[in-house]
């Protein structure tokens, strides 16, 4: 796979140029514009007061829901420590903001159920999975437009770029690699490991059932090594499908400080089961 380039110094002003339009008519859907003045009231409040770097829950807003101010600090200590109590960082404009949404999709990995039809489906696969070995590329095909004949807008910013790239040298953030048979990749997903939850931050696919294989064997891997949950931030389809849930703010920070098995120490992960492996798993039994 390709990777995406950012834009060169002679395209960098359209570049931002473009960005701006596009987050302007993000904040102006008729859903999201009523937070604008509280949204740019928290950015002018928090340029001023110059807040703690890392945030509590003193500073969540209502409007917009889960907002908690400026993320001026990304220095590795101070987002991992945020993350922990429940908060992340992102802005796809300008500078990167701390959220903490009021729900957060999860998947409880005790409770995973994988259909047979999906089963077979990775039985008869011969695409492959991998964990940390392309993590520039899942991040180039996670911020990569799904349809180049539309607008696009990612959250996946320069800034936000250089945070996890960083943050997967340092061994806090992986990857999860998926090549179909001619060693192209075709699919993936990226996120950083907090306490006993991995927090999965973006995917993407190329090719037919990519981005699902990456899930669940990212499940199952996850499982072995025991974490207890996944959080995916907002519900798809197909998690639900999985089995997942939706918690509230609370019960969301009280699984990040569940007791759990693993003792993740900060390095890069290989991957220890195949496809056909995953496909005879289940939570109920051992890996």
């Amino acid at each position: 796979m390709t990777s995406a380039h950012q834009a060169g110094p002679s395209q960098q002003g359209n570049y931002s140029i473009a960005r701006l339009a596009l987050a302007t008519a993000y904040w102006l859907k008729p859903h999201r514009v009523r937070h604008v003045p509280a949204l740019v009231a928290g950015l002018v409040g928090d340029r001023l007061a110059r807040p703690a770097p890392i945030p509590d829950a003193s500073r969540i807003r209502k409007s917009p829901p889960g907002f908690a101010g400026l993320a001026d600090d990304l220095s590795t200590p101070v987002v991992l420590e945020a993350m922990s109590r429940g908060f992340y960082p992102q802005g796809h404009w300008g500078a990167m903001k701390w959220w903490s949404p009021p729900q957060r999709a999860i998947m409880d990995l005790a409770s995973v159920h994988i259909a047979k039809r999906f089963r077979r489906t990775m039985r008869g696969s011969d695409m492959r999975v991998a964990f940390d070995t392309d993590f520039a590329g899942v991040i180039d095909g996670c911020a990569a437009p799904r349809d180049p004949s539309r607008p696009h807008l990612t959250w996946i910013t320069p800034k936000a770029r250089t945070l996890y790239t960083r943050l997967y040298a340092e061994g806090h953030a992986h990857s999860v690699e998926v090549f179909d048979a001619g060693n192209n990749l075709v699919g993936g997903l990226f996120g950083v490991t907090v306490g006993p939850v991995f927090s999965a931050l973006s995917m993407f696919h190329t090719a037919d059932n990519a981005s699902k294989f990456a899930i669940v064997s990212l499940y199952h891997h996850l499982a072995d090594a025991g974490f207890v949950a996944v959080d995916h931030q907002i519900m798809s389809p197909w998690v639900e499908a999985l089995g997942g849930t939706v918690l509230a703010r609370a019960d969301y920070a009280a699984l990040l400080v569940r007791p759990g098995k693993a003792q993740p120490e900060p390095g890069h992960w290989s991957a220890k089961f195949s496809l056909a492996d995953t496909a005879g798993w289940s939570p109920e039994t051992p890996a």
